[in-house]
């Protein structure tokens, strides 16, 4: 039997239900199941566990496909992954900090409605019976407080003698122009050497796929693995968008990347992209591909309801939003301490939106927090943001947050099951996005829409030729690279999200004409026509 192989080359550390490309594999391999065995996944083994999880989330058994991986995690890629996980340790609080501060938190809080009962008490042998008991017990626990005040303030000293004498140790080293040299070649010596270690573990699926006679093509979903051009079978390659053509500056590493992808692509003996706009002014203008060699396929829309669907049984005593709420009151609990602002909240009476992405410089995502800033500051709102992307490590953004003191107004929830990502999205009053450019209509809207919410997002072409309406353009995009159009856009969407989630139900169901189904039948198309 003719097979087709699915080449998933993705760096280490790259969680595949986090990805828009990941989404797409797993609509493809649940439409796949009954062919399950004409499909075979090729990954090195630093992805085994996050296939696993993509599967896993979609509910698909991992036993209906046959997947192919390298043996081991070469030694470079167990080094790397070892002092990110060790800065990222130093990072975070210690046990003890953090059981101080969780304690503390309780004693405030106990002290508090002690002080509030006392002053309460009237005058009379009340008021002198609770006297003398805080002074017995403020007797008998003050050996333990002081131990506790004593120990919080030596861990919170030598933190700081360290972090300063760091500093200064640090600020000797970078007045010296030889070490910055020396740190520049040396940080760029390491993501070569990384970057090598990686392109030889493609190299080895390479040679797994060419030693299967049975494998006739590989579709490949990302265009910077140029290893591929040594595969002896078919190529097919996903070409969801080439990005950087449009915004060069935001990339670093540009001609690197370039290089990698035209390899990919002048290799290729079909490439499928997602939009004609991608098509034409990437593949054919900037690319110079043969319009027959590209595909269009155009996504469905991705239906996040049923990861909220509930049992018949409790249908008619559980709502849909209260099945969400109680899934986002879960993962709130499991992840904050008691003292964080969503922990007790109701979060279904806020007025919170939300942008599920990666964070990339397209993204656009520090334009949204200065649009949530100037609706808080200026226009006199209360909107919290919750966003997907791992922003935690883009200095830019971090300081805005900090001189803005917007850490109670933006959230960053990374690594979100499909499950919760859709309570979120049921809860939210609208799903915002700002990107500057996307291959396909953004996968956001119906992943909102399909659970109740309605979005707003940037007037760009892939998104603009796809809306009929000149009344729903005018309602739902706003300019991204204003702040304050988007933070104006925002503010009329949470006040009138029920008559938008009305307006945009058309655009919705002219989307739902092409379900998975007929998606995926349209890349099998294209698969035959190399599987001979």
């Amino acid at each position: 039997m003719s097979k087709l192989a699915i080449f998933l080359g993705f760096q280490p550390g790259v969680k595949l239900t986090n990805e828009g490309i990941g989404r797409l594999l797993a609509f493809i391999l649940k439409e796949k199941v009954n062919e399950s065995d004409s499909v075979v996944l090729v990954s090195p083994a630093w992805l085994n566990d996050s296939i696993e999880s993509l599967l896993d989330d979609n509910k698909i058994s991992k036993d209906k496909f046959e997947i192919l991986s390298t043996r081991k995690v070469p030694l470079g890629v167990k080094f790397k992954s070892w002092m990110e996980n060790r800065k990222k340790q130093s990072r975070k609080k210690s046990w003890i900090m953090l059981r101080l501060e969780k304690m503390r938190s309780k004693v405030y809080k106990i002290i508090e409605e002690r002080t509030s009962d006392y002053f309460s008490t009237p005058f009379g042998i009340w008021l002198f019976l609770k006297s003398f008991l805080y002074l017995i017990s403020g007797l008998i626990l003050a050996p333990f407080i002081i131990f506790c005040t004593v120990l919080y303030l030596l861990i919170k000293t030598l933190k700081i003698i360290k972090r300063v004498s760091n500093q200064t140790f640090i600020k000797l080293l970078v007045k010296s122009s030889i070490l910055k040299r020396v740190k520049f070649i040396s940080k760029n010596g390491q993501h070569k050497i990384y970057q090598i270690v990686i392109d030889n573990e493609l190299n080895r699926l390479v040679d797994i796929i060419n030693n299967r006679q049975d494998i006739k093509a590989t579709f490949i979903p990302s265009m910077i693995w140029p290893q591929i051009k040594r595969l002896k079978c078919k190529k097919i390659l996903a070409a969801p968008d080439i990005v950087f053509y449009d915004f060069p500056t935001q990339f670093s590493g540009v001609s690197e990347i370039h290089s990698r992808i035209r390899q990919s692509v002048d290799s290729a003996d079909h490439l499928i992209s997602y939009s004609e706009f991608v098509k034409k002014q990437h593949l054919i203008e900037k690319c110079g591909v043969d319009e027959h060699k590209i595909t269009v396929i155009k996504h469905a829309n991705v239906d996040m309801s049923e990861h909220l669907k509930l049992k018949k049984s409790l249908e008619k005593y559980y709502s849909g939003s209260q099945n969400a709420r109680q899934i986002v009151e879960k993962y709130i609990h499991s992840n904050y301490q008691p003292n964080h602002v969503l922990y007790n909240c109701n979060i279904e009476n806020m007025d919170f939106i939300i942008f599920s992405s990666q964070c990339r410089p397209h993204k656009n995502i520090f334009n949204l927090i200065k649009a949530v800033n100037i609706i808080n500051r200026k226009l006199y709102g209360n909107v919290k943001l919750i966003v997907t992307g791992d922003i935690s490590g883009v200095n830019q953004i971090q300081s805005y947050i900090d001189e803005n003191h917007m850490r109670n107004d933006v959230f960053m929830m990374y690594g979100l099951s499909s499950e919760v990502l859709s309570a979120f999205n049921k809860l939210a009053k609208c799903a915002v996005n700002p990107t500057l450019f996307e291959g396909g209509f953004p996968f956001t809207f119906s992943e909102a829409y399909s659970v109740g919410t309605p979005s707003i997002m940037s007037n760009i072409p892939v998104v603009n030729t796809e809306i009929d309406s000149l009344e729903l353009k005018d309602l739902m995009l706003f300019d991204p690279y204003n702040p304050y159009s988007i933070a104006q856009k925002i503010v009329w969407a949470i006040e009138n999200h029920q008559l938008l989630y009305e307006k945009q139900e058309k655009l919705f169901g002219n989307f739902g004409i092409r379900d998975w189904k007929v998606v995926v039948d349209e890349y099998n198309q294209v698969f035959r026509k190399f599987m001979v």
